[in-house]
């Protein structure tokens, strides 16, 4: 490959980053599960703290139990992307900055938080894929939504 191709190269492994991303967080928000597994190769690695450290397995069977089968409303923004990619374009690694509210309408709480992104990336036969993901947590604010005020208040990162 030379320079022009492996630039070009660089260049469109970026933006297939930044899909995948965005497909995972839409995925989120969707209460895809399946959506969610096809973004990661089968033996990525997930630490997610304080949730926990587990597979894609392990992620899909806690975003069941705490997202998908309830009515609780995800809303996921990932930005200020900076994607690393490999000599060879066929890794790559990225650190996001993620924006993200939580609603539960069963007892008006909700939940802001922001966190940073630590992701590795391969490119497979199937495009790229999420490798590894960790959570760096940064702020978060809980609250409720009462009839006549909010309640909210920080909680230790």
């Amino acid at each position: 490959m030379d320079d022009l191709e492996l630039r070009i190269a660089r260049l469109e492994a970026e933006s297939e980053i930044r899909k995948l991303k965005a497909r995972y967080l839409n995925a989120c928000d969707a209460k895809n599960v399946d959506a969610i597994r096809a973004c990661f190769v089968p033996d990525a690695k997930l630490v997610f703290p304080p949730i926990g450290e587990f597979g894609v397995d392990g992620l899909i069977e806690v975003f069941t139990q705490m997202a998908a089968e309830t009515p609780i409303v995800d809303t996921h923004h990932g930005h200020n992307a900076e994607i690393d990619i490999a000599g060879d374009a066929k890794s790559a690694s990225a650190r996001w900055n993620l924006g993200f509210a939580t609603y539960d309408p069963r007892n008006k709480s909700f939940r802001l938080l922001s966190n940073f992104y630590t992701d590795r990336y391969a490119l497979t036969e199937d495009g790229w894929r999420i490798t590894y993901s960790e959570s760096h947590p940064r702020s978060i604010v809980d609250g409720v939504l009462g009839d006549d005020a909010v309640t909210a208040g920080w909680v230790d990162a």
